[in-house]
């Protein structure tokens, strides 16, 4: 895949995650001059990234008070979880790592099913034989994912991630959960026969940042 594809596709994530972050925290509808300049970016950009949202159902769109001639503006506002479908996957989430935790070896037997999960993810993918091309592919798998990757530019340096799934969950449980995190991305690289493995997580060095840490395999 073009590494300029790549990129901007990870720019896009980092983006909506961004843009979804100030509609949550906005107390009305905002407008996309108004959001464009929060995130210094250009209009026709923002609203590129906000069809996305609409689409997939997180942000809704409403007509602005008419200003003169032509067409009134548009706005748009955050979506609320429903509450009856957000409690029932926390609780249930809970109560797998709670028992995944009395298991001997916990950390190991949550990597081992992050390993598959990740190897479900790519399974049938172009392999990724080079390192930088491994990196921004694991990227956009943790992307899609929700963890908000920032762009990367090489296999150097720490994947740095906005978000956790599992916020809440993951301060809590970090041995089992991360431990998931990390066996992801282990085994997407792993079923992509890259070069690079993943070798570490370093969950919430800031309450909004983690850092997975990826280096060349011994026998790559």
């Amino acid at each position: 895949m073009n590494p300029r594809h790549h990129h901007h596709r990870v720019l896009g994530g980092v983006t909506r995650a961004r843009l979804l972050g100030v509609l949550r925290d906005a107390e009305g509808p905002l407008g996309v001059r108004y959001l464009a300049e929060r995130i210094g970016l250009h209009p026709n950009s923002v609203r590129e990234q906000l069809a996305q949202l609409v689409a997939a159902g997180l942000v809704e769109r409403e007509a602005g008070p008419p200003s003169g001639r032509g067409r009134p503006s548009l706005r748009y506002r955050a979506l609320a979880i429903a509450e009856e479908d957000a409690v029932p996957y926390r609780e249930l989430a809970r109560v797998l790592a709670d028992e995944l935790a009395l298991m001997p070896r916990a950390a190991d037997a949550a990597a081992a099913a992050g390993g598959r999960w990740g190897r479900a993810l790519v399974a049938g993918g172009e392999p990724a034989l080079d390192p930088d091309e491994s990196v921004q592919r694991l990227v956009d798998l943790l992307d899609d994912a929700g963890f908000a990757p920032e762009p990367v530019s090489s296999s150097q340096g720490p994947i740095r991630l906005r978000r956790c799934p599992f916020g809440a969950l993951a301060r809590d449980r970090s041995d089992v959960v991360c431990s998931v995190h990390l066996g992801l991305m282990q085994g997407a690289l792993r079923e992509l026969g890259a070069p690079l493995d993943a070798v570490s997580l370093q969950p919430f060095v800031r309450p909004d940042l983690c850092l997975a840490h990826v280096a060349r395999r011994p026998n790559a």
